[in-house]
């Protein structure tokens, strides 16, 4: 019998709950770490329509990439998300920035996601990587995030061709200055503020924005391989979660 604990403790082996950034909100949410898990439902967030599929689904635990709480909650009424999540009687796990950084993680899926090899990393900053791709002009570049990631992409111009590429999924815009100082054609991440493009295009520097949701739902896939290898007696499933976000 595998419990939600065993869960949380896998977890823990290859992405630390330990390593998440001090602002973060990592681990167990909602639940009962010794509640017995037959089905687990794997999505990026914790919405109104996630929480109602897993229910439909008789689900035990939801694991999550994005917490369900990030802030201090001072009250949970009938109309909030986390009073639905706890009324549901199902056990909640978000693995966050911890699995940002972890091998094979969000950054990692990202990087084989658009074909970035030789990737490295710095001490100085977890949350950025570095790598290299087929030199190509920032308009192949931008061809290629669009099919590999099934979105748009917001860049700015700097008239580089793109080899040497530093990336970070989901907001990672303000990393911009650093990609440059170690040697980056451009950085690739979820999303940047429109000073950050002004910034980047001042200093020479690429920024690809293809989406917080795009540059995450990667990872999706990788965990439920993984899980389901350690735990083959449990049923993983994927939350039917979309991009809350439409662009035309």
């Amino acid at each position: 019998m595998s419990t939600v604990k065993d869960i949380y403790s896998f977890l823990d082996t290859f992405a630390p709950f330990s390593s998440a950034a001090p602002w973060d909100n990592t681990g167990l949410s909602v639940g009962d770490l010794n509640k017995e898990v037959k089905k687990v439902m794997l999505s990026l967030d914790v919405t109104k329509e996630v929480i109602d599929e897993a229910i439909k689904e008789n689900v035990d635990l939801v694991v999550t990439h994005h917490p369900l709480i990030f802030e201090g909650v001072k009250s949970v009424t009938a109309n909030s998300l986390l009073y639905k999540a706890v009324s549901s009687g199902i056990a909640f796990i978000s693995s966050h920035t911890s699995l940002d950084i972890a091998k094979n993680g969000v950054n990692d899926c990202l990087a084989k996601a658009v074909g970035i090899k030789n990737i490295t990393s710095i001490e100085e900053e977890p949350f950025l990587k570095f790598g290299e791709t087929e030199e190509k002009t920032e308009e192949e570049f931008v061809s290629l995030l669009k099919e590999k990631l099934n979105c748009n992409v917001l860049y700015n111009s700097a008239g580089n061709n793109i080899k040497k590429i530093a990336f970070c999924s989901g907001a990672g815009g303000d990393l911009f200055n650093l990609a440059k100082e170690k040697g980056a054609d451009a950085l690739l991440t979820g999303e940047a503020k429109y000073h950050e493009f002004l910034d980047a295009a001042f200093n020479n520097i690429t920024i690809f924005a293809c989406g917080h949701f795009e540059t995450e739902i990667v990872v999706i896939d990788t965990l439920k391989e993984k899980l389901e290898k350690e735990f083959p007696d449990i049923e993983f499933l994927k939350a039917n979660q979309k991009n809350i976000i439409s662009c035309r």
